[in-house]
C-alpha cells in the first residue's frame, strides 16, 4: 500500500513536471514569435530610416535649387525695373 501511494504521488508529480515542460515549449514558442516579430519590425524601421534620410537629401538638394532660382528671378526683376526706370528717365 505504502509503495502505491508513493509510486502514485511520483506518477502525479511526473504529470505535473511533464504540464510544466510543455508550457514551457508553448512560452518558447511565443517568445521565437515575438523575437521574429521584433526582427522584421527592426527591419522595416531600418529600411524606414535611409528612405527619410534619402528624402532629406532630396529636399536639401532642392532647397538649394530654389534658393538659385529666386535669387535669379529677383535679379532679373531687379535688372528689368532698373531698365525700365532708366529708359524713361531718358
Amino acid at each position: 500500500m505504502l509503495e502505491q501511494e508513493r509510486l502514485s504521488r511520483i506518477e502525479g508529480k511526473l504529470d505535473k513536471l511533464a504540464e510544466a515542460v510543455v508550457q514551457l515549449a508553448r512560452m518558447e514558442e511565443r517568445m521565437v514569435t515575438l523575437f521574429n516579430r521584433m526582427d522584421k519590425y527592426e527591419e522595416r524601421q531600418d529600411r524606414l530610416e535611409r528612405k527619410i534620410e534619402g528624402i532629406e537629401k532630396d529636399v536639401q538638394s532642392s532647397g538649394f535649387k530654389v534658393r538659385f532660382a529666386e535669387r535669379i528671378f529677383w535679379i532679373v526683376v531687379t535688372g528689368a525695373v532698373s531698365s525700365a526706370f532708366w529708359l524713361l528717365k531718358q
